[in-house]
């Protein structure tokens, strides 16, 4: 079967809904009128929001894809079945994840966490490998959908451990490597090439000499005797041909041509289905796992809201009338029913959020439900947002 990458130029720019949505300031509004308006909203969130904390997205302004035109992924089953690409990807890794490792989150993840704590948000999931929105806020409910950078598992007897110990023993094994990585860190001028995911290439470096470790479960397994074979220091031994063995390690995050695991299908398709309303943000959603969750929503009738810098996939669906336009309610509207705007998403979500703690307070905390509040609290709210708004 052949594989592509989907969209690895940039998708075209959609007009602003509602159409007065044209600066950060009116932006804010129409976000703040929606997430006021909904009782559970989902929050969908993408490579775009990592961005301000130093990590490289796919397809933005300065993405990868946009700024080298021949960076490809790793491909799973080529990790899974070629040893050579497996040497590739753990030392491009190996170089790379240091930078990973330090950052933090930013004032988008800062945001998203706030929101829920004051209740006008139910969770999150996140196409993000990064662990930003969990280090932002533990007890956040989050999907990680595309898996984890921080943990790596074994693929025959899917043991899970941490990512740092993985990597220290990556430097215990290639001592060379550790050398150069040093000098890479001392050589701000070095010629690389960042990619996402902590991937990082030094032009005309090969890999064919990385090692990396085997499953230490599987390799103390009787029953692989002899079939996971290594050198003296404990790395696993080169593989000719198809090279799927038993006691390959890869990191937790899904790759491209990787199925998504059953449960955290079902984990995120249930979250959808228990939102009346999802908000995207910083994802083109390119990928057709993240895709098919908002189409998903709006098949079932919730509202759509979208704050990217840049274009979506396929959002005519979500915003046509039928008859291959925008519909007058969302072109029309205040935000309430649908909001797409190309603002950073920290900076829209960090507006939206002091709106709303002004005139709404912590949701999470009213005793007295929205709709027994005796007035018409729609009308009342969008008084408040143009009288108090940024």
């Amino acid at each position: 079967m052949l594989l592509r990458i989907p969209y690895t130029t940039p998708l075209p720019s959609f007009p602003a809904i509602p159409t007065t949505a044209t600066s950060l300031q009116t932006a804010i509004t129409a976000v703040s009128n929606f997430l006021l308006n909904t009782r559970s909203t989902l929050v969908l969130s993408g490579a775009g929001i990592s961005v301000a904390s130093g990590l490289p997205d796919y397809r933005g302004p300065q993405g990868t894809y946009t700024l080298n035109k021949e960076y490809r992924p790793i491909f799973y089953g080529d990790f899974v079945h070629k040893d050579a690409m497996r040497r590739r990807y753990w030392a491009r890794s190996f170089l790379g994840w240091k930078g990973v490792e330090r950052v933090r989150p930013n004032k988008a993840h800062v945001a998203v966490g706030r929101l829920w704590e004051g209740g006008w948000i139910g969770g999150a999931i996140t196409q993000n490998v990064d662990s930003l929105h969990t280090m932002s806020h533990p007890d956040m409910p989050i999907t990680n959908l595309h898996g984890l950078l921080s943990t790596v598992l074994c693929l025959t007897c899917h043991t899970h451990s941490e990512r740092s110990p993985f990597q220290k023993e990556l430097h215990r094994l290639n001592p060379t490597w550790s050398e150069f990585l040093e000098k890479m860190r001392s050589t701000p001028d070095m010629p690389i090439k960042r990619g996402p995911d902590g991937d990082i290439e030094v032009p005309g470096v090969k890999y064919e000499n990385f090692r990396y470790p085997p499953c230490q479960t599987c390799l103390k397994n009787s029953i692989f005797h002899g079939m996971i074979r290594i050198d003296n220091d404990g790395a696993m031994g080169r593989i000719e041909g198809d090279g799927n063995v038993p006691g390959i390690v890869k990191p937790t995050l899904v790759f491209f041509g990787e199925n998504l695991r059953d449960e955290i299908k079902k984990e995120a398709e249930g979250k959808v289905d228990a939102a009346d309303s999802v908000l995207v943000i910083g994802s083109s959603l390119a990928t057709y796992s993240a895709w098919r969750l908002v189409k998903r929503a709006k098949d079932q009738g919730k509202k759509v809201a979208i704050v990217n810098l840049g274009g979506v996939r396929g959002e005519d669906a979500f915003w046509d009338d039928g008859e291959g336009k925008v519909a007058a309610k969302y072109r029309l509207g205040d935000g309430t029913d649908g909001v797409r705007v190309e603002f950073d998403a920290g900076d829209v979500l960090e507006g939206a959020l002091n709106i709303l703690e002004r005139i709404d307070g912590k949701r999470a905390n009213r005793k007295v439900p929205l709709n027994s509040l005796g007035a018409n609290r729609r009308d009342i709210e969008l008084r408040e947002i143009e009288m108090y708004g940024p």
